[in-house]
């Protein structure tokens, strides 16, 4: 039979069976909780007749990746008072308050911004209540998380102190020792 070919029925050519592997494959992401580049300031200019506005004392940098956010303990030994020698009458600028200012990098999505909130941090009023300490944090309220939805990146900020004019101090040093903590918020 001429132009009839014939084709052999159940006979694939060129197919190989193979068999599908699968696996999950990933990894961990290592915990960023920093605070780098902090500056204390010493050589405020203290002029006792009109006092202090907005002096900032400490600057720094935040890095942190934890989906709750962050914490920025911040201790006064002297409990808002910058002083002369052990203090007392004539030898004590009371400062009372700290003022939280973010001036650059990103705070992670979905946070709370501290920025420009003050604090009392000669009582604590509102940030846990231990006299000489409060808390900046990136949650609505001390007793609460964040919710984080991306990492906070190179977040620089400045701590200020405000006082008033107080004409009765003594010519001197005035100090006050701040020891700053970063915490994962929980």
């Amino acid at each position: 039979m001429k132009g009839y070919r014939s084709i052999v029925p159940g006979v694939a050519l060129g197919l190989v069976a193979t068999a599908a592997l699968a696996d999950p494959v990933g990894g961990v992401v290592d915990s960023i909780n920093t605070l780098t580049s902090v500056t204390y300031v010493t050589n405020l200019d203290i002029v006792a007749a009109s006092g202090l506005t907005d002096a900032v004392i400490v600057s720094g940098t935040i890095n942190n990746n934890d989906e709750h956010g962050w914490d920025l303990t911040v201790t006064s030994a002297n409990a808002g008072k910058l002083q002369k020698d052990s203090g007392g009458a004539g030898r004590e600028l009371v400062y009372n308050n700290i003022t939280f200012a973010g001036t650059g990098g990103t705070l992670g999505a979905g946070l709370t911004n501290p920025n420009n909130t003050s604090k009392n941090v000669a009582t604590g009023a509102g940030a846990g209540d231990v006299v000489g300490t409060t808390h900046f944090f990136t949650h609505s309220q001390f007793a609460g998380t964040g919710t984080a939805t991306a990492a906070t990146v190179d977040y620089t900020f400045e701590l200020r102190i405000s006082a008033p004019a107080n004409t009765s101090l003594l010519s001197g040093t005035y100090t006050d020792t701040i020891t700053l903590t970063l915490n994962n918020d929980s």
